[in-house]
């Protein structure tokens, strides 16, 4: 190959490389596909409305506002972790245009969990505050939302409404709605929903002490379910049927309960598991879903207020499902001789940082440190609403005060002569060693090397043909 033309192939080469160079942090990340069985806003409607028909009601019709209120609420406790409801459903619906100004009424059903089946959500919500929904003729309209939150937990937020002065079907927000097949029909009905569902009648023991159903026309596995508080899955095991059963009219169905044999009652939400002391005598209580300062205070023998000034907390702040809350501060007391400052070593850029423990708090840790909690908040950053961690590092802008050292006593006369030492002499301070170019950089600027180092290869090559032509 003669000279010329190896060296336009290596620059060629050299801009075919560069164009083609993407780094790796430029790609783009697919979205996850759903899961299969994954519960979805639709099937919370639809759920909800099936309960409702066996009351003998007519449908929930979905809205629009309600489903993107509902929606934006889940996204919200989601990504806050929150172990309880907002609050103020109603007046969250009317800001956002539902019920055209007129006064709204309305409930919020909250469920949160790790791969949650459809039947598990709708157990939580089989109490007489979550059923509002199902047994309240008024309700009208409703909508749905889910979000996933950081630690994989989902959230499920379904909403109900009426507004004041208008009876079903007279108002209906503008637009559509949002819960992806539709969500009802033209005749009022949820979409799958039979128009033909009949309330459920428990039944009472037998001479055995077991319970047995007998299905009625109209009535489903979710309406048996919810009347006997047990889950779908567990009426489908005890009868032996398989998932994809249909009722027919006069089926026998066994109901276990808690004095069958094998049968564990399910776990109800907001059960508060108590923490027990530390080596210091310190307890601290890890936040559950569906708990909050008032059931948990009481489970512990203590006041609200108590948890509220022992954790730097208000009343009006949500609990985070994971947050550590301290029940009891201990006997960790600071050193009686050092001051606390005077325990820490300055990092590297010569600043002091707190390192958080399990169960300690902003106003802990001012008051540890004597500092107003207003500045620790403003050295890091940190508002109200902020939630710190464990081994998560605080700056501290304060300086250590001076420690007390004893002045040595000056020396006493002696008879006997003494040898001084000679002086020491100076050593060479060895230099700094030569940083690297990615020292220089840093592990997160591996692209703008990769550039600069690309550039360098063409200007190396220009000026080698621009030689070789000049010598031709």
């Amino acid at each position: 190959m003669k000279p010329k033309l190896l060296l336009r192939s290596l620059l060629f080469l050299s801009l075919l490389a560069g164009l083609l160079y993407t780094p790796a942090a430029a790609k783009v990340a697919q979205p996850a596909p759903r899961a299969a069985g994954e519960v979805t806003a639709y099937d919370l409607i639809v759920a909800m409305n099936s309960l409702r028909m066996s009351n003998g009601l007519p449908a929930l019709v979905e809205d629009p506002v309600i489903d993107a209120v509902a929606s934006a609420t889940a996204q919200t406790m989601a990504a806050n972790q929150m172990s309880w409801h907002i609050g103020d459903v109603s007046g969250r619906l009317a800001a956002s245009g539902y019920g055209g100004g007129s006064k709204v009424w309305a409930t919020e059903n909250f469920a949160v969990g790790l791969n949650q089946s459809i039947d598990e959500i709708m157990l939580v919500w089989s109490d007489a505050s979550h059923m509002l929904p199902a047994v309240i003729p008024a309700y009208c309209n409703v909508g749905a939302g889910t979000a996933k939150s950081a630690n994989g937990m989902t959230y499920y937020i379904l909403q109900a409404a009426y507004t004041s002065g208008k009876s079903c079907g007279e108002y209906t927000s503008s637009g559509t709605t949002t819960s992806q097949t539709g969500g009802t029909t033209g005749g009022g009905a949820a979409a799958g929903v039979s128009q033909i569902i009949m309330p459920v009648k428990n039944a009472t023991p037998d001479a055995d002490g077991k319970v047995f159903h007998v299905v009625q026309a109209g009535q489903s596995f979710w309406s048996i379910a919810i009347a006997y508080k047990i889950t779908i899955k567990d009426l489908k095991s005890w009868n032996n049927l398989p998932a994809d059963a249909i009722l027919k009219s006069g089926q026998k169905l066994f109901i276990p309960g808690s004095n069958t044999a094998g049968y564990a009652t399910p776990t109800q939400p907001g059960g508060i598991q108590l923490g027990t002391p530390d080596a210091d005598g310190r307890i601290i209580h890890i936040v559950q879903s569906y708990q909050t300062l008032s059931t948990i205070a009481p489970a512990y023998g203590t006041t609200v207020q108590n948890l509220l000034a022992l954790n730097g907390l208000q009343l009006d702040w949500p609990l985070q499902i994971g947050q550590k809350l301290i029940i009891d501060a201990g006997n960790i007391t600071p050193s009686p001789t050092l001051h606390p400052l005077q325990l820490l070593t300055p990092a590297s850029d010569g600043k002091y940082y707190h390192t958080i423990h399990s169960g300690e708090t902003l106003l802990w840790i001012a008051s540890y440190y004597g500092v107003p909690v207003g500045d620790l908040m403003a050295w890091n950053g940190l508002s109200a609403s902020s939630i710190i961690r464990s081994d998560q590092k605080l700056l501290l802008l304060v300086t250590p005060p001076a420690t007390v050292t004893p002045i040595p006593a000056p020396p006493t006369a002696s008879l006997e002569p003494t040898n001084t030492p000679p002086e020491p002499t100076s050593t060479p301070v060895p230099a700094s060693p030569t940083p690297t170019p990615a020292s220089i950089l840093g592990a997160g600027n591996g692209p703008l090397l990769w550039g600069g180092l690309f550039i360098l290869v063409v200007v190396v090559l220009g000026v080698v043909v621009f030689l070789y032509r000049r010598s031709k």
